[in-house]
């Protein structure tokens, strides 16, 4: 009502946290859009609070992901972090499954 487009007529009234119109303004909004009646009278004390919160913020679909998108990423980076993981094992030369039983301890000396 307050920034539609054909609404004009309508203010805020900031001490009484209200819309505002002339009585003929109201009625002929009110004539297409019944439901709005009800808030003819009625204040708005967050007003300025969900205005700053919800102003100019509108989806718009950019940047929007399917599930299926969002898997192959996680996919994706998961299969990275295995390679990385592999390739950290691998370093310089080193075995990454060495066991116990297959070293030679005869040179240890206990302590």
């Amino acid at each position: 009502m307050l920034s539609g487009k054909g609404n004009s007529g309508f203010g805020w009234d900031e001490h009484r946290q209200m819309v505002v119109a002339e009585d003929v303004v109201w009625n002929s909004y009110i004539s297409s859009h019944k439901v709005v009646g009800q808030f003819r009278h009625h204040n708005f004390p967050y007003y300025d609070q969900l205005t700053s919160i919800y102003a100019k913020d509108r989806a718009t679909g950019k940047d929007a992901q399917t599930t299926v998108g969002i898997v192959e990423k996680i996919d994706a980076d998961d299969a990275t972090t295995a390679n990385n993981l592999e390739e950290g094992n691998n370093y310089r030369g080193c075995e990454d499954d060495v066991s116990l039983d297959d070293m030679d301890v005869s040179a240890i000396q206990p302590q």
